[in-house]
C-alpha cells in the first residue's frame, strides 16, 4: 500500500508528500491497473495504516519524552488537561482520569519515583493506544462509503475521529517538551553532520560514473564506491532510461538509507580518516 499515490510532479490539495520514487514509476502504475486503483486514489486500508503510525508515534513519543527525563508523568497529564483542545474533550479526559487513577494506586506500594514515573507511563501507553484505536475503528466504519469513493476528500483517519484532539495535543507536548529540548537538538545536530559528511565523501566514489566523467578515478573514490552495498552497486549499473544524475543521487540516497545509526558513525570515522589523507596527498 502507498501512503502518499502520487508523484512528485503531481499536484494535490490533500497531500504535500509524494509516495513513490521515478525509478518505481512503471511498477506503481502497473500495481494500479491490476488493483483498479489510480494516482490520486489511496487503498481504504491506507488510512488504517496511517492512523496507527499516528497513534504509535505520538504516544511512544510522549511515553520516551518522560522515561529520558524530559518532562514528568504529572507535566504530560497537566499538558493534556490544560489545553484548550482537551479541556471538553471526553477521549483525553477518560485517559487522564484512568491514569491519575492507577497513579495514586501506584504511589501507596513501595515504589522508587522512576519505578512510580515507569508504570504510569506504562499504563498511559495502554490507555492511550486503546482510546485512539477504538475512535479511529469508529471513525473508519462510520465514513467507509466515502474510502471506497475514488473521490475521496478525506485526509487521514484520525482528524475524523473522536480521537483527534488528543493525538493533536499529544503532538504538541512531543514537540515542545521533546523534540525542541536541547538535548534533543544536539543530537539531531550530531547526526545531521555525520549523515552528511558520509553522504559529501561517498559523493566523491559516485559522481560520473552513469555520465562517464572521470571525477570518481581516485584512490579513495574507488575505495568508497567499493564500500556501497554490491546489491545497490548492482542496480545502479543496469542499463536503463533514467536521467544519469538521477541514478547518481538515488545511488547516494539508497547507500545512506539502508544503513543502520553504528554502521554509518563507524564507516564515516573511517573514511574519514583516509580522506584526510587524500586531501593532503592534494
Amino acid at each position: 500500500m502507498i501512503k502518499y499515490p502520487i508523484s512528485s510532479d503531481a499536484n494535490s490539495e490533500l497531500w504535500s508528500k509524494h509516495g513513490f520514487f521515478l525509478s518505481e514509476k512503471d511498477v506503481v502504475h502497473d500495481v494500479w491497473e491490476k488493483t483498479g486503483l489510480c494516482e490520486g486514489v489511496r487503498h481504504p486500508f491506507t488510512y488504517l495504516m496511517e492512523a496507527c503510525d499516528d497513534i504509535a508515534y505520538s504516544v511512544l513519543d510522549a511515553e520516551d519524552i518522560v522515561k529520558k527525563g524530559l518532562a514528568s508523568f504529572h507535566d504530560l497529564m497537566d499538558f493534556i488537561q490544560c489545553h484548550q483542545l482537551c479541556k471538553e474533550d471526553v477521549v483525553a479526559k477518560r485517559v487522564v482520569d484512568n491514569c491519575k487513577e492507577d497513579h495514586t494506586t501506584y504511589a501507596q506500594q513501595d515504589l522508587s519515583p522512576a519505578e512510580l514515573n515507569d508504570m504510569s507511563m506504562q499504563k498511559f501507553r495502554v490507555y492511550a493506544i486503546a482510546e485512539l484505536v477504538d475512535a479511529v475503528v469508529i471513525a473508519f466504519k462510520d465514513n467507509i462509503d466515502k474510502f471506497l469513493n475514488d473521490n475521496c476528500q478525506i485526509k487521514d483517519l484520525v482528524s475524523e475521529s473522536n480521537g483527534r484532539n488528543l493525538c493533536k495535543v499529544l503532538k504538541k507536548f512531543d514537540s515542545s517538551r521533546g523534540y525542541k529540548h536541547s538535548s534533543v537538538l544536539k543530537l539531531e545536530l550530531k547526526g545531521s553532520n555525520y549523515i552528511k559528511g558520509l553522504m559529501d565523501m561517498l559523493w566523491l566514489g559516485i559522481k560520473g560514473r552513469a555520465t562517464d566523467g572521470t571525477q570518481w578515478d581516485t584512490p579513495f573514490g574507488r575505495y568508497v564506491y567499493g564500500r556501497i552495498s554490491e546489491n545497490y552497486r548492482r542496480i545502479f549499473e543496469q542499463k536503463n532510461d533514467l536521467p544519469a544524475h538521477y541514478k547518481e543521487a538515488q545511488l547516494l540516497a539508497d547507500a545512506i538509507s539502508g544503513m543502520t545509526d553504528s554502521y554509518l558513525i563507524a564507516l564515516h570515522d573511517e573514511l574519514a580518516k583516509l580522506h584526510q589523507y587524500e586531501c593532503r596527498q592534494r
